[in-house]
């Protein structure tokens, strides 16, 4: 009896653990529940959470149950900024009919994946546990976008020459660098190049001559002639051939390309560029200031124009 007792209690536990465990809990968080409502665009709780894991990439969140609770109030913030302003761009897209042709899209998807060496752009992708479709909708989305904020905010915008003027009047960092003329040759071997070298010091045959019969360069069947060039523009261990006075020839540099010699035959002293060389580059400054200013204004003005509810009780439950 008492043994039958035992066991009969064993199996009511069982059943009330079982019936505890599946009463729904309060904090449960169904995938298609509506976290916010934009313009009666309903956005879901998974659509939240992936939101979620691109900001927590972007800001380097590692453990969102590690936030403070005013840290995880901010960050949610931004999560709910970022849906907001790509829904709001999405509905103007759809609104003015903004589209891309298909050849157009695979032509800068092709460029994009020529960007990154064979293989890392699907290794990329793994370790950020991003699907090829998923990247290639966000690329079109973000020419989508760009398109719909020409046509409604950039197009409509302009620099006047009075406009340029007065900034480059105002400003002094509109300068170009020292630039050198240089002669160059590139050869693999060091023995190549000591032998080039001693050539030099004889002097039975010119440095561009020496180019053309030995350079490996492209600039070889030009007698080695790279033009003008400034400080950075090249490897940094060509940053010596500016100390260089002119028709001087420098010491064999080795880099990983090769054994290099240079002569500099030309130098142009760092000077402040006058307006109409600046004029491109002021023009790009302007424009850019102008075309952010104008467009935070219009955003702000769609902003502020929507009918965005936030459920801040299913909200809060999203960890």
């Amino acid at each position: 009896m008492i043994i039958y007792f035992k066991q009969l209690l064993f199996v009511v536990i069982i059943i009330l653990n079982a019936c505890i465990d599946s009463k729904p809990s309060t904090n449960f968080i169904g995938d298609n529940e509506v976290v916010l409502i934009i313009n009666d665009e309903k956005v879901t709780s998974k659509q939240f959470k992936k939101m979620l894991v691109e900001q927590k990439k972007i800001y380097k969140v590692q453990n969102i149950q590690g936030l403070k609770l005013e840290e995880l109030s901010w960050f949610k913030n931004r999560v709910l900024d970022e849906i907001v302003k790509k829904t709001l761009l999405a509905q103007e897209i759809e609104k003015n009919n903004i589209t891309i042709d298909q050849n157009e899209l695979d032509e800068i998807l092709k460029r994009k994946r020529e960007g990154y060496i064979e293989g890392t752009l699907e290794k990329t992708l793994a370790l950020e546990k991003i699907s090829n479709e998923d990247w290639e909708n966000s690329i079109k989305n973000m020419q989508l976008t760009k398109k719909l904020i020409h046509e409604r905010v950039n197009s409509k915008l302009s620099v006047s020459d009075k406009e340029m003027r007065e900034y480059f009047d105002k400003s002094d960092k509109f300068h170009k660098k020292e630039q050198v003329r240089a002669l160059h040759i590139m050869v693999e071997s060091e023995a190549d190049i000591i032998e080039i070298q001693k050539e030099i010091r004889r002097k039975q045959k010119s440095f561009s001559r020496l180019a053309k019969d030995y350079s490996l360069g492209p600039e070889g069947v030009q007698g080695g002639d790279l033009g003008y060039f400034e400080a950075g523009q090249m490897p940094e261990e060509f940053d010596d051939v500016f100390k260089l006075k002119i028709n001087k020839v420098s010491d064999i540099i080795r880099t990983p390309y090769g054994f290099h010699l240079f002569k500099v035959v030309d130098k142009v002293q760092e000077r402040k560029m006058n307006f109409e060389e600046s004029r491109s580059m002021i023009k790009k400054i302007l424009l850019q200031d102008l075309q952010d200013k104008v467009f935070q204004e219009w955003f702000l003005n769609l902003k502020q124009n929507a009918r965005i509810d936030i459920k801040y009780d299913v909200l809060e439950k999203i960890k």
